[in-house]
């Protein structure tokens, strides 16, 4: 996450979702002595977090005394079978669907995708889910889809752009018309390249019902 108050916008951190690269890419045009905000890892400033979600993040900003409505919430989305299988090598979910970050994680017996995305679960943020469409906390996956990041109870959106880290020179030209600097999207932190397995009709329907607006964005 990167506040950005010196530019007037804010960035969102989905994960695997280019979120180290935009991070990365946004330093140099932060003043964090002025009062601009970074965060990369959990813990190093709560209530703040890397991949903090736009309605609790704005909840947070108002409680502070920003005003939020005088910046701009962006946040970068990605094709979702790719994010997920991204998501899947860089975690590892075990038979019980706990991930590598996890002390209980079973590393010797581990989830194939397609059986992930039918049957995985990824909890909740307890605070962040009190600002969030209720059906994402319960939905299996859902709590990587856009609705659960940057929509409020209502659904209404709390983002004001959206970009796909798969046409980056969109998301250049926004920032270099904001804020008169020519940045670039750096390639960090990623999982092999190889593509996503193909996966049957029981495991591409639940995507799109776990994920709904990423699934219609990009033509699932």
């Amino acid at each position: 996450m990167r506040a950005v108050f010196s530019k007037g916008f804010v960035a969102l951190a989905k994960p695997r979702c280019g979120s180290t690269s935009l991070r990365l890419m946004l330093e140099p045009l932060l003043d964090v002595k002025n009062g601009d905000i970074k965060v990369n890892t959990g813990g190093q400033m709560p209530p703040f977090h890397p991949h903090i979600t736009a309605p609790y993040l704005k909840h947070i900003l108002r409680e502070r005394g920003h005003d939020v409505d005088a910046l701009d919430f962006i946040i970068t989305i990605r094709q979702p079978v790719s994010m997920l299988w991204s998501y899947h090598k860089f975690f590892k979910p075990d038979l019980k669907s706990r991930y590598n970050f996890a002390k209980n994680w079973d590393g010797d017996n581990l989830m194939d995708f397609e059986r992930w995305v039918c049957e995985g679960t990824l909890s909740p943020n307890k605070l962040w889910g009190e600002f969030a469409p209720q059906w994402t906390l319960t939905s299996g996956l859902a709590t990587l889809s856009l609705e659960y990041r940057a929509m409020d109870q209502d659904h209404t959106l709390q983002v004001d752009r959206i970009f796909r880290i798969e046409e980056p020179e969109t998301l250049h030209d926004w920032l270099a018309e904001k804020t008169g600097k020519k940045v670039q999207l750096p390639h960090k932190n990623r999982t092999d390249t190889s593509p996503p397995p193909a996966i049957g009709q029981e495991a591409m329907d639940r995507i799109k019902a776990m994920m709904p607006y990423e699934s219609e964005a990009y033509g699932l």
